[in-house]
């Protein structure tokens, strides 16, 4: 699992793990969340093609929260 440095207005963390495939969110609200099965190309865009500029909030919700993702309420260990 990999910690991203995140500067977001909706977003405090984001974690994600390109081999198994997850994310986790911990929102401003407090809400942290587990994502599974997230697409491979999409964490490898975040990790290696991302710049300064890149939006985090928008990434979260093209790739999680938009989708059919399956989630889990918490971190998962």
């Amino acid at each position: 699992m990999q910690s991203l440095n995140v500067k977001s207005s909706a977003v405090n963390q984001l974690n994600v793990d390109e081999l198994e495939r997850t994310a986790q969110v911990e929102f401003k609200n407090g809400g942290k969340y587990t994502y599974f099965d997230v697409a491979a190309d999409a964490i490898r865009e975040l990790l290696y093609k991302s710049t300064p500029d890149t939006s985090i909030g928008q990434w979260v919700n093209e790739n999680l929260l938009s989708t059919e993702r399956t989630y889990q309420i918490g971190f998962t260990d």
